[in-house]
């Protein structure tokens, strides 16, 4: 059975809250049936050109917002130098392209400017007190005072660390230098006290011309000169030495030319046996033997001596008569021997001084010493109970010059008259 709406709308019977509910049920049926189009705003479409110009205008503002954040950074903190070079040359780098690159380009190099001027500056300020500590000669001091130049690298890009560097290479030649010349100036002085100038001139002559201009070059070459001056004039007076030659000491005139022995003039302490003189003191005082006459000056003896009995050999040297006394005071020199070996010696007086020489070994017996009287020749001595023997004696005589000066012999025969 159907009912149209008509019909229930006709019927008087129908209540009117039945109305209201059929009402709102065709409300809700006319509601649910159909789509209803509803309009939606959209964004509104940009080509890739215009995105592009979007994206770089975004680009230019960000660069110049950051330009001027570094520019203002800078005025504030002006020391922080080494920061905004960074920043700068990162945002140049970024920027390149675009009208904040050149911008960006010459702050920075404003900001290098600033750099260079600081390391120039500070470099100066170094520079002058290490001058003063090498003119005070201490270089070791002045390469301490360079490393506080750039101790954190910041200075590596200028030009004042490049001077910096050669400075450092200056430095440290001059501490070389300095330490060459003290080892090399201490060694030839020691030579030159020994007279041996050769090996002095030598040894300065190795001081490397790496250090031309130094204070310490001028110097040694200005010693060579000096030392080259003394080793000529010494080299001509030793070739007319090695001109002069050697004199045998004949045995038979010395062993009857002097006082055997202080206590008893007749003692027979001396003897020759086989071309060697031999001695023997069974005296009861001392005795001597003397090689070389009063006036001899300057002169070099040699003798090769046994020791046959005694503890050591006792030499007198300078064995000239004083002025004003009749006996004579030896300078004694003695020396430990073994009994039975034979010792040669070489005994020297020159310009004062006595230098006596183990001749097998080179080695100095005796320190050398400067004698209260320098002239005279050279005795053997004998205590009691002592006895040894001597040969090959040979000297060279350099001052007085033989033939040239009176040999005294004049005057002993006026004194005896």
């Amino acid at each position: 059975m159907s009912i149209s709406y008509s019909s229930i709308f006709n019927r008087s019977d129908v209540s009117p809250f039945l109305f209201l509910i059929l009402t709102f049920a065709m409300t809700l049926a006319g509601c649910g049936g159909g789509n209803v189009e509803v309009e939606i705003e959209t964004e509104p479409e940009f080509t890739p050109q215009e995105i592009a110009k979007i994206q770089e205008k975004i680009r230019l503002e960000q660069f110049q917002t950051n330009l001027a954040s570094i520019n203002k950074a800078i005025r504030n903190y002006p020391d922080r130098n080494e920061e905004w070079i960074e920043a700068l040359e990162n945002l140049a780098y970024a920027s390149e392209g675009t009208s904040i690159h050149a911008k960006a380009k010459k702050v920075l190099e404003d900001q290098i400017q600033v750099r260079e001027s600081q390391a120039a500056e500070k470099l100066g300020q170094l520079r002058d007190r290490v001058e003063a500590l090498i003119a005070d000669g201490d270089p070791l001091a002045a390469e301490r005072i360079l490393e506080n130049f750039d101790d954190e690298g910041y200075y590596q890009e200028t030009a004042a660390f490049k001077d910096w560097e050669k400075l450092c290479e200056e430095v440290e030649t001059r501490q070389r230098a300095e330490v060459d010349f003290d080892r090399i100036t201490r060694r030839a002085r020691a030579f030159k006290r020994q007279e041996e100038y050769a090996k002095a001139i030598g040894l300065l002559v190795s001081y490397s011309d790496e250090f031309k201009g130094s204070d310490q070059y001028k110097e040694v070459q200005q010693t060579i000169e000096e030392y080259l001056e003394v080793y000529v004039e010494k080299r001509a007076a030793r070739e007319e030495e090695l001109a002069i030659e050697w004199k045998e000491l004949e045995i038979d005139t010395y062993l009857s030319s002097f006082r055997a022995s202080a206590s008893d003039p007749d003692a027979d302490v001396w003897n020759e046996e086989d071309g060697e003189i031999v001695g023997i003191n069974n005296s009861a005082g001392p005795a001597q033997l003397e090689m070389g006459d009063d006036n001899w000056e300057e002169y070099t003896l040699e003798v090769e001596i046994q020791l046959v009995s005694g503890s050591e050999i006792n030499l007198g040297i300078t064995s000239g008569t004083r002025a004003g006394r009749a006996v004579k005071n030896y300078d004694v020199h003695s020396f430990e021997t073994g009994e039975g070996e034979w010792l040669k010696i070489r005994i020297e007086l020159r310009e004062g001084l006595i230098k006596i020489t183990d001749l097998d070994t080179l080695d100095q017996l005796v320190e050398n010493t400067r004698p209260n009287f320098p002239m005279g020749g050279v005795a053997l001595l004998l205590r009691p109970d002592e006895s040894l023997r001597a040969r090959n004696c040979r000297y060279k005589l350099y001052r007085p010059i033989e033939g040239e000066e009176d040999s005294g012999e004049d005057s002993g025969e006026e004194e005896e008259g």
